[in-house]
């Protein structure tokens, strides 16, 4: 026989189900069984857990909305929204919300019986390693461009005042800091960080795309600037304009980073973040430490 909340059939979002089907009992309400897997729909609000156990049945598991944490033996996995988990029968599993709800939907084969989900004595949480902030050490690598950043305004302030074999010295050396510093460190936040951002903030390509074409003005301007410096008598006004632009978009890109994208960073699980933070160093050789 089949049991379900619906005689026929239900066709609802997970929100609104959410609302529905909340049970006093438990955050797991039985959606569909039969003799051969059973369905559950999963509300967990922050620091609620389905616990640790360790069933003779098959687990299909598939994130809704919100994140939080898989247990599979003694790894813990950071899932979130439109992740798929599969984890075998005699594999100890729990679920657990770290912000706002998680909602999921779990598939179980076949159906549990009462020993399934026996916890006493049975498998724990473990101790999440400790790792580096990534956030931290792109934070370093902005103090260690600010000097830089700076000198973009103050010789914009000067331009018009100095001789053009000191002008063009100055704008060399401005050039120099663009390709080898300043234009390394974008293209790796690219590669690197704002994916990160982006699966944090569940979405593909949207979120930091107004920080990407923070960056192609950056390089446009860049570009610009070294033909400029690159002329035999560089043009005062075309200079000072150029790195006034420069000195503007890079603080305020540095701002918008550390304000409102770096701190999403924090989200990510403790192996997410290790591997961050290792791929940001090793891009540095270090740096940032």
């Amino acid at each position: 026989m089949t049991e379900s909340i619906t005689d026929h059939a239900l066709v609802a979002r997970a929100g609104a189900l959410s609302s529905s089907t909340r049970l006093e009992s438990g955050p797991a309400r039985v959606l569909l069984q039969t003799d051969q897997l059973r369905v559950l729909f999963i509300d967990l609000e922050p620091g609620r857990e389905l616990p640790p156990h360790r069933p003779e049945t098959d687990l299909v598991l598939a994130v809704l909305d919100g994140m939080g944490q898989l247990l599979v033996d003694d790894e813990i996995r950071p899932v979130r929204t439109g992740d798929l988990a599969v984890v075998r029968a005699g594999v100890a599993r729990g679920l657990r919300c770290l912000e706002g709800r998680l909602l999921a939907l779990a598939v179980v084969t076949p159906p549990p019986g009462p020993d399934d989900h026996r916890t006493t004595d049975g498998p724990a949480w473990p101790d999440e390693p400790v790792a580096d902030d990534p956030a931290d050490v792109i934070r370093a690598e902005h103090r260690g461009l600010m000097a830089g950043v700076a000198d973009l305004g103050r010789l914009a302030g000067v331009a018009g005042t100095l001789d053009p074999a000191r002008l063009s010295l100055e704008l060399e050396a401005t050039v120099r800091f663009l390709r080898d510093e300043l234009l390394p460190h974008a293209a790796a936040e690219e590669r690197l960080v704002y994916p990160a951002v982006e699966g944090v903030l569940r979405a593909r390509g949207g979120a930091t795309n107004t920080m990407a074409l923070d960056h192609r003005r950056i390089e446009a301007l860049a570009t610009d600037l070294a033909h400029t410096s690159a002329a035999r008598n560089a043009d005062r006004t075309d200079a000072a304009r150029l790195l006034q632009a420069l000195s503007a978009v890079v603080s305020l890109h540095f701002d918008k980073e550390e304000e409102d994208y770096l701190p999403q960073l924090g989200r990510l699980g403790a192996a997410e973040r290790k591997a961050l933070v290792a791929a940001l160093r090793g891009h540095h050789g270090g740096e940032g430490d």
